[in-house]
């Protein structure tokens, strides 16, 4: 069983609130600073930057191209919820 749960709009461990998604951003907690966004397949840093990981069927890479540091399948154990590029994102920011 999953140590994380997302429902969609928060991910949560017990009863704390880790991060939130609003449309294209990832927040810390429950409101806080925006610490990725997505774009496509592409996950970036804060409100823009430099591209931080992109999900390629069921690899995770490093920076735009890179090498394979997870599988999809590997995050989906540490996180129960809904979404591709989402989850990927959220375990990269704040689990792995």
């Amino acid at each position: 069983m999953a140590q994380y749960k997302f429902d969609g709009k928060y991910l949560k461990r017990g009863g704390s609130t880790i991060a939130n998604v609003s449309g294209k951003y990832i927040r810390k907690g429950s409101g806080g600073s925006t610490v990725a966004n997505i774009s496509g397949n592409n996950v970036r840093q804060g409100s823009g930057g430099s591209t931080l990981i992109n999900v390629s069927g069921d690899n995770i890479r490093q920076g735009s191209g890179g090498s394979t540091i997870a599988k999809m399948r590997d995050v989906r154990k540490e996180i129960d919820g809904p979404g591709g590029v989402t989850l990927a994102a959220l375990w990269y920011c704040f689990i792995r």
